[in-house]
């Protein structure tokens, strides 16, 4: 028998490794909160918004919805292996974005805008912690 160019979905499910399922579960996870990010930054923009809005409203929301997802998945005791690589580390590792947020933060300092390079950073990680907190807070893991 010839192997077909996609032989990993030729094989028993039992047969494809731990490992491969998960990396799977990341990247398509991945795909998915990569174009979330995508589109709410269009729909952002397309308001009339700063980008630095999009930003801030991915990662408080992406931690918010962490949050939730931690506390809930912690307290299943029969929940899918696959959860946390797909929705967590995929989804939303890929829907919210630190390395834009650390480049938006040196454009403030190099154009001058002190008083926003200052805050900005301040906001961003006041409100994704406080937005964690109540994801934890909201799914029931206190």
């Amino acid at each position: 028998m010839v192997p077909s160019l996609l032989s990993v979905t030729d094989q028993p499910r039992a047969q494809i490794s731990v490992a491969g399922r998960r990396r799977s579960a990341v990247a398509a996870g991945g795909a998915i909160g990569v174009i979330l990010r995508a589109v709410i930054g269009e729909i952002v923009v397309a308001s009339g918004f700063d980008p630095l809005w999009a930003t801030l409203f991915v990662n408080v929301t992406g931690s918010l919805f962490l949050g939730l997802l931690i506390a809930w998945h912690t307290g299943q005791s029969r929940s899918s292996p696959l959860v946390i690589p797909l929705v967590g580390i995929g989804i939303l590792g890929a829907f919210t974005t630190f390395s834009l947020f650390s480049v938006e933060v040196f454009e403030l300092f190099r154009t001058g805008d002190l008083w926003l390079a200052v805050m900005y950073p301040v906001a961003m990680i006041g409100l994704g912690f406080a937005a964690a907190l109540t994801g934890i807070r909201l799914g029931g893991r206190r």
